[in-house]
């Protein structure tokens, strides 16, 4: 039976009430514009001092984004892959070795910033090294593709040139990072996360920290500036604007930023892309000496004040440490009227200065202090320019040595000194490996200055180097991919040491 359409809505109608959980009809709603929102007190105007802060933080970010750039880079790697045919059906399903391993694209990124109108980019060595492609990105959203004009990985600085055709590119203005004071504000600007234009914000904590081992130069500031990954590479800068600093690394245990951050002074940086730019390479002086600092009880017992001095725990023979005249147990106390506020400070004064230059030292020998002064040498492992004998036998580096390059050897004749050294006879015979070449095969492997090779092994055929020219002549005419096995000797221990050779680098390059 049909029902009439007033009884159908007055039916649905009755419905949709019993519906609603509250059992009554809907509330009516107030008229757009009737019923102002956020109407709270407020002040008048911001303290002032925060106004004037806030505007500077406007202002910095404005003028320093247009020269920051992201960094986004690619290479192929290499991943193992799993054969399943032997869990599957047991060891006839084929060799695991034979599995395939497919090769897959491995995607990063970083910061940096533009410090040549031409297009040249200042960033960490550690977002571009070893990579495949890699592009930089303005705040505009323009992309260019990028070359490496060189890296230093010691500082963590590297340089990148892109070509902008006839476009003038923004490009930062240096700070003193010397003049750089603990509490004054900074800003970090960079690419956390691939999240592009980020501009943090906090105070200089420290100055003079030195948080690297090995072989590598840090006198970083210190910052609570938020930091994270992608950061690395953007400018630390004041708020003049000034880029005082390159943000590398962070101190953390979960992965993220945790208050600490570290920064590249922008001078050493300057001094490390200036090297790159024009020569290629970064070339650092060399003094010999195994240093360490002075703990409480011994400035205490030597009279130093403030822990001040390096204290040399040994001296390289033939090294300029050595012609010097410094010995075990001083403590170094300046360089060139420099205070020494510690190994990593010695190593960083040594470093900036070249090879060949004279520095004056005031050290402190039984108590009483003395000058000296030292002509630096060439940092072992430093690219240097190599020249050819001309006779087919091995190439001739600056200070003597052979140089077997394609397995990053520089290499001197045994003398009394290195035999006494490592505690060898007067009858013993081998070659002295006097530096190492950064990331060459024997880097890899841990090689370095002042070990001696007694024997070297390829293709089963057992050697005994007499001379470092012989030495490095036979290395060198290995063919690159080979292998060679080095019997070494160190006061500790005598031990063999496989090499792969590789082929070698031109002068100069990274």
């Amino acid at each position: 039976m049909s029902r009439p359409l007033s009884s159908s809505l007055a039916l649905l109608a009755s419905l949709a009430f019993l519906a609603s959980p509250s059992g009554a009809a809907e509330p009516s709603r107030p008229t757009r514009g009737s019923l102002p929102l956020g109407q709270g007190n407020a002040l008048s105007q911001p303290p002032a001092a925060a106004q004037a802060l806030s505007e500077a933080f406007v202002k910095v970010a404005e003028a320093v984004q247009p020269a920051v750039v992201s960094i986004y880079t690619s290479r192929t790697v290499t991943t193992p892959a799993m054969n399943l045919f032997p869990f599957l059906f047991g060891p006839q399903g084929g060799d695991p070795s034979a599995a395939p391993t497919p090769r897959q694209k491995q995607e990063g990124g970083g910061s940096g910033f533009i410090i040549h109108g031409q297009g040249y980019v200042m960033t960490n060595a550690h977002v571009v090294k070893d990579q495949d492609e890699i592009q930089v990105e303005l705040t505009d959203r323009t992309r260019f593709p990028a070359t490496i004009v060189g890296l230093d990985e010691k500082t963590d600085v590297a340089v990148l040139k892109v070509d902008p055709g006839k476009r003038q590119l923004p490009v930062v203005a240096f700070g003193q990072s010397d003049e750089v004071r603990i509490g004054e504000w900074v800003l970090a600007i960079g690419n956390p996360f691939l999240f592009k234009n980020t501009v943090t914000a906090g105070i200089v904590s420290a100055t003079g920290r030195n948080m690297v081992s090995g072989d590598a130069y840090a006198d970083h500031i210190q910052t609570d500036a938020a930091v994270n990954p992608g950061n690395s590479g953007g400018p630390l800068v004041n708020l003049r604007g000034q880029v005082i600093g390159i943000n590398s690394s962070i101190w953390t245990r979960s992965g993220g930023y945790q208050g600490i951050s570290f920064a590249i002074p922008i001078a050493l940086a300057n001094r490390i892309a200036s090297d790159l730019i024009h020569e290629g390479k970064v070339v650092r002086g060399w003094l010999g000496v195994s240093i360490g600092d002075l703990d409480p009880d011994l400035a205490d017992a030597l009279g130093v004040a403030g822990r001040n001095g390096a204290r040399v725990d040994a001296v390289q023979p033939e090294s300029p440490a050595a012609k010097a005249g410094l010995k075990a147990g001083d403590v170094i106390l300046t360089l060139d009227g420099a205070s020494i506020t510690g190994s990593a400070g010695l190593r960083n004064l040594v470093a900036a200065r070249k090879p060949g230059t004279k520095v004056a030292l005031k050290v402190l020998r039984d108590g009483k202090e003395i000058a000296l002064e030292a002509v630096l040498g060439r940092l072992p492992g430093d690219p240097e320019e190599v020249a050819s004998t001309g006779d087919g036998s091995a190439s001739v580096a600056a200070d003597g040595s052979f140089v077997a390059r394609r397995f990053g050897l520089r290499l001197r004749d045994l003398d009394a000194a290195s035999r006494q050294a490592v505690g060898l006879d007067d009858k013993a015979v081998g070659v002295v490996v006097s530096g190492v070449e950064e990331s060459s095969p024997a880097a890899e492997k841990g090689l370095k200055a002042g070990m001696v090779i007694q024997q070297w092994i390829w293709e089963r055929n057992a050697r005994t180097p007499t001379t470092a020219r012989d030495l490095a002549t036979a290395l060198d005419k290995v063919p690159a991919g080979a292998t060679v096995a080095l019997k070494l000797a160190t006061k500790e221990r005598v031990w063999l040491e496989g090499l792969r050779a590789v082929e070698p680098r031109k002068p100069g390059k990274p």
